[in-house]
């Protein structure tokens, strides 16, 4: 059985070789012999590179949803959402020159972005919940995606902020979680717009279902 301080290890292998190489250069070999386990073990935990991606997005989900505090629940959406992206970014620091190793590397990799977006919306969705916006539904995908999109610039701002304090990255996050919430508002009025439109197909869906059919009786009777 792999214990929590190999899979340490091997996340901490792998975020070093990520930081030191090109993408293609990080191989499973590779992550084996810098965490000091043999193959077969790394392969017991983790079937490639994307799945030691996902964990080392479990962990920071988890350290940023174990930080939330109760005291948020009373502050506006957006200030609780934007509480929530600092405690991530502050959770990511430490894997910096990784991270945005990757992004360099997603940039020019169509197959690799599309897989980190499906991670990402993954963690972000959780980010929404642990500020308490719910993302359920197609308005959540919605929400959740332009998220991402957002996230991904402060990100590029963050990559060279290098002010302890932040400055630049919170300007950013401000920004475009202020943009976001023009988003959300104008997906509002949409829903609420269609909304007569729904019931009216619903409606019709449900009479086509209740009308019996009777073809073949018809038929026989002619």
């Amino acid at each position: 059985m792999t214990t929590e301080k190999t899979r340490k290890s091997i996340l901490d292998a792998f975020m070093g070789l990520v930081a030191e190489r090109s993408w293609p250069d990080v191989t499973m070999a590779a992550v084996a012999e810098r965490a000091g386990v043999k193959p077969s073990a790394l392969r017991k935990v983790y079937d490639g590179r994307m799945a030691i991606l996902a964990d080392f997005y479990r962990r920071i989900d988890a350290e940023v949803l174990d930080g939330t505090e109760a005291e948020l629940a009373e502050e506006p959406a957006l200030d609780r959402l934007f509480d929530v992206l600092m405690r991530r970014l502050d959770a990511l620091e430490p894997h910096k020159p990784a991270l945005e190793a990757i992004y360099r590397a997603a940039r020019t990799d169509p197959v690799f972005a599309a897989e980190l977006n499906s991670l990402a919306l993954t963690s972000l969705r959780w980010m929404l919940t642990a500020a308490g916006i719910n993302a359920g539904g197609v308005r959540g995908l919605a929400l959740t995606q332009a998220l991402v999109v957002a996230y991904i610039k402060v990100m590029r701002v963050w990559f060279k902020d290098e002010d302890p304090g932040k400055a630049r990255t919170m300007a950013a996050l401000d920004r475009e979680l202020k943009r976001g919430s023009d988003l959300l508002d104008r997906l509002d009025r949409a829903e609420r717009w269609f909304a007569p439109f729904k019931r009216v197909f619903a409606d019709r869906r449900r009479r086509g279902a209740d009308v019996p059919d009777n073809g073949p009786v018809a038929a026989a009777e002619v």
